[in-house]
């Protein structure tokens, strides 16, 4: 089973409107491409912004558009993520659409930064979302510098991973880090993309990053990366997910009888 996915590194600007139209118009060139499944990065849809004016309910402008996209194209979506407001509550949520524009999936950020958790209320869930591609395992930002967020998606049945971000540029070598290790951990395909922009007197430089295994090689696996620049772009890539769940089936057997027992004696919110 081979998916063809697309992370969009958007050049952000300054109105919600804006942001929206250009999205639509960059997923239009994305399945041009033959994209099978198109991820956007985190809080795309808004530069700068308060989250108690600018955050959506689940009727908003933002998710009406990546509805649209996934429709129109006959695409998998994965919004990135969006303020979203919950009976009185903010998250920094993450959607996956289907080819017909139904949310299959929702994440929920579990790990927020200080100054969000001065704002935002954080999610409990971690499960891995069907599709015909195989089980994806949603994460937003920071989730992923936490090594147990990937390992209970990889064992819960996720084939890969995808990890929406608004990375500054002294946090991106460190970001290419965390990733790389995840997928290597769990032998998973991780998809992660950021924005590029100018907010907050920081500058968010892109440099998005697909990742997967070179086709011929089990132990030691090597990764195979496509990598994007610091503006504007799309990038793209074939992930053979057969042969990273082959790889990852060596990996996770290799996993000693201690490891398992901690991870059964766990409880995870469903």
């Amino acid at each position: 089973m081979k998916v063809r996915v697309a992370a969009i590194q958007i050049l952000k600007e300054e109105t919600k409107q804006k942001n929206i139209e250009k999205a639509y118009k960059l997923a239009k060139e994305a399945a041009k491409n033959e994209a099978e499944f198109i991820c956007f990065p985190e809080k795309w849809n808004i530069k700068n912004g308060d989250p108690t004016k600018d955050s959506e309910d689940e009727n908003g402008p933002s998710i009406r558009c990546l509805e649209r996209i996934a429709t129109e194209n006959g695409v998998y979506v994965l919004g990135g993520s969006i303020w979203e407001n919950q009976d009185k509550k903010y998250y920094n949520t993450s959607r996956l659409f289907d080819r017909n524009g139904n949310c299959i999936g929702i994440h929920k950020k579990i790990h927020l930064y200080k100054f969000e958790k001065m704002i935002f209320t954080a999610g409990t869930t971690l499960e891995p979302c069907k599709t015909e591609f195989g089980k994806v395992g949603m994460t937003v930002c920071f989730d992923l510098a936490f090594p147990e967020v990937s390992r209970i998606l990889t064992l819960k049945g996720a084939d890969i991973i995808f990890n929406p971000a608004f990375i500054p540029e002294p946090g991106i070598e460190n970001w290419h880090i965390y990733l790389k290790a995840r997928a290597l951990e769990n032998r998973i395909p991780i998809v992660a993309v950021n924005a590029v922009s100018n907010e907050r007197s920081q500058i968010w430089p892109g440099y998005s990053l697909i990742i997967d295994f070179k086709e011929g090689y089990e132990s030691p696996s090597k990764l195979e990366l496509t990598t994007a620049s610091s503006r504007e772009e799309i990038i793209i890539a074939n992930l053979n997910l057969d042969h990273t769940r082959k790889i990852r089936e060596i990996r996770l057997s290799e996993r000693s009888e201690i490891d398992k027992k901690i991870f059964e004696n766990l409880k995870f919110n469903k």
